[in-house]
């Protein structure tokens, strides 16, 4: 677990116990190594006293009196050095300075990378990496930003809306101030410029988070388009899956690939014929002659070679001893008709997983 999530963990349960107080009461909260699953005492007891020093919202008790079978030496007191792992119990106590503490976090939460907006995360993530191109021109923490060649990138901004554009640029550049990236900055509005000093390590630190955010946002919203175009009703003479086969030998379903033969081998030129002349009975002499000779393995066989196997194979193909039938594309209609489930594309090794 990160520090963060250490600390959110920590934070709910002071904020669990705090609600159960009666109002105008303090809130005494135990922690030992009991208290989580993935969080150790030493680390328990120096995010507590980060909380008591740095942040003023809680305050350490010695807890003898709130925990008599404890040893002396196993309760912290605010003394204590780095050396927690004999620690057998810590007590907080909690009053109103928590309550004002935890209402600004919500609203420090509110304003972390990943929690922000669409529109807001775009402006900073467009900013950082201006900042970016810049820095790799110029090598020097104080740099120069022309708004005027970067405010076509804005999505949903004109070069002609000066105000929203100054606006734009200098909220950004204030967020990336408040959380340290940015050490100072002026703005020009003449030149639509800002001259700006940064903190080189902490750019490169909120820079990566930017992309790992990105990164991230790109998946769900893939996921999500992913998930509504197979819940979605086609028509049912709408294509659901289709076979390609490349002139890179690739045997690809909806552009997903299930196999790749060798060139020239028996897969091949019987997968090639077939693809050739799909939603038609063929027998096995008619593919001998095509192949050039006799086959070595069965039909069976060659179809699983394929990459098209249970469901798959069964969508795709009528195979027996001397005949096979190859169909492509597969319709709704299709599906309907087999009773067959949909098929889920699955990436990574190529692999399709049927649900049953």
């Amino acid at each position: 677990m990160t520090y963060e999530e250490k600390l959110q963990e920590i934070v709910n349960k002071l904020k669990d116990e705090r609600d159960l107080t009666r109002k105008g009461h303090k809130t005494k909260v135990a922690f030992d190594d009991g208290s989580f699953t993935k969080i150790r005492i030493k680390d328990i007891c120096k995010i507590l006293l980060k909380l008591q020093d740095d942040e003023g919202a809680i305050k350490i008790l010695d807890g003898i009196e709130f925990a008599d079978s404890v040893p002396t030496e196993n309760v912290i007191t605010p003394s204590d050095d780095d050396s927690y792992e004999s620690v057998g119990i810590i007590i907080v106590e909690l009053d109103g300075k928590f309550d004002g503490w935890y209402e600004k976090r919500l609203i420090a939460d509110k304003s972390r990378l990943e929690n922000l907006s669409e529109t807001n995360f775009n402006n900073i993530n467009h900013i950082m990496h201006l900042i970016e191109e810049q820095l790799e021109l110029d090598q020097s923490e104080k740099l120069t930003i022309d708004f005027i060649s970067s405010a076509r990138e804005i999505e949903g901004y004109e070069p002609e809306d000066v105000n929203d554009i100054i606006n734009t640029y200098t909220r950004s550049l204030t967020y990336l101030k408040n959380i340290g990236v940015v050490k100072d900055f002026t703005t020009a509005y003449m030149t639509l410029s800002s001259e700006l000093t940064l903190d080189i390590a902490r750019f490169f630190e909120v820079l990566e988070q930017i992309n790992n955010v990105e990164q991230r946002r790109k998946n769900i919203k893939n996921e999500k388009q992913e998930e509504k175009s197979l819940n979605k009703a086609p028509d049912k003479t709408t294509v659901l899956y289709e076979i390609t086969y490349t002139k890179q030998r690739q045997v690809l379903m909806n552009n997903a690939q299930i196999s790749k033969p060798d060139f020239n081998s028996e897969n091949d030129l019987v997968f090639s014929f077939l693809y050739e002349h799909p939603n038609k009975r063929i027998g096995i002499g008619e593919i001998e002659k095509a192949v050039g000779g006799k086959l070595t393995k069965s039909l069976h066989k060659i179809v699983e070679n394929l990459g098209f196997e249970g469901d798959t194979k069964e969508v795709f193909f009528s195979v027996s001893k001397n005949a096979i039938e190859f169909r492509n594309p597969i319709t709704k209609k299709d599906l309907e008709e087999m009773k067959k489930p949909l098929i889920r594309l699955v990436k990574g090794g190529g692999k399709l997983v049927i649900p049953h």
